[in-house]
């Protein structure tokens, strides 16, 4: 009997689907892959909050202070004393004068260079003589690193007329000790050779040289003596964040000790990398030479310094 092509269509398209079913329901089932996640990002630890410190500046206002300066790194700063004496007149006096800024000022600039992470050298210059001095310091022992105490040494040779004339050399040490984040100590013992020649002036122009000229008869201690030595006495102290007070005097132990020993009071504030500091003072002292020669026994003078660390 002839097969006809129909029937035969269906019977093999009946077996195709039959077998394809028992497979289906033979088969194992395949297991639930988990879900692919994308690795967790780290999260960066946040920046800690910087340590307050209380060792602000190079300076107190003329004492050293031990702080370091970076290798490479550099420091520039500026020095202003008004030249009128804040206790001539009265207060009315005083804001007519412009707040003392009408009888002119004393300016300097400093900058100094880290040669290594504990050597550094600088310049400055006033416009008191034409004075220029130039300086290295060593920091040899830092209270951060476990030592009682901190320790640099300090050279120095300054000269008015821009070194031309009456050279001074200096030698210097500095030790600080740091009592937490809001007290800083520090003392200079400081030798100047020269600090009185039969050259230096004691005026420039119509400023005095931070004292008064003295009486033909009064004896001058020391005046025999072209030497001195001094002791800069310092203090800074953090009564907020980013706000100190500063106090100093330099007292002469030997040698050439004209009229008063140099003194500076100021209050400070830290803001973006710069210092700024208004003080109160007998001198327009910026240089060893300067404070070994004294400040005034009676004038006071405003001034203010501005320093960067970059």
């Amino acid at each position: 009997m002839p097969v006809r092509p129909a029937s035969l269509l269906l019977a093999v398209a009946a077996t195709v689907l039959l077998c394809s079913s028992a497979a289906a329901q033979s088969a194992p089932p395949a297991a639930e892959q988990p879900p692919v996640t994308a690795p967790e990002q780290p999260t960066a630890a946040p920046d800690p909050a910087p340590v307050p410190t209380v060792e602000l500046d190079q300076t107190v206002v003329n004492v050293q202070t031990t702080m370091p300066l970076p290798r490479h790194k550099s420091y520039f700063k500026i020095t202003h004393r008004f030249a009128r004496d804040m206790r001539r007149g009265d207060i009315g006096d005083f804001f007519e004068d412009g707040l003392g800024t009408d009888q002119g000022s004393i300016i300097g600039l400093e900058y100094r260079f880290g040669l290594t992470s504990n050597l550094q050298l600088g310049i400055h210059r006033t416009i008191l003589g034409k004075t220029i001095n130039v300086f290295g310091k060593w920091d040899a022992l830092r209270q951060p690193d476990g030592k009682p105490l901190g320790l640099s040494v300090g050279v120095s040779l300054e000269g008015q007329n821009n070194l031309h004339l009456d050279p001074q050399p200096g030698l210097s040490a500095m030790f600080s000790r740091m009592q937490g984040t809001w007290l800083a100590l520090y003392a200079n013992p400081t030798y100047v050779h020269n600090a009185h020649t039969p050259t230096l002036q004691a005026a420039h122009g119509d400023h005095t040289h931070g004292g008064t000229e003295p009486d033909a008869d009064e004896e001058i201690p020391g005046e025999d003596s072209t030497d001195t030595v001094f002791i800069g006495l310092g203090l800074r102290a953090r009564i907020r964040e980013t706000v100190s007070i500063v106090a100093e005097v330099s007292p002469r132990l030997a040698g050439y000790r004209p009229d008063r020993a140099a003194w500076n009071v100021g209050i400070e504030k830290l803001t973006r990398g710069h210092v700024l500091q208004l003080n109160f003072g007998n001198s327009f002292d910026t240089t060893p030479g300067m404070v070994a020669r004294g400040g005034s026994p009676h004038d006071v003078y405003m001034g203010f310094n501005l320093s960067r660390k970059f």
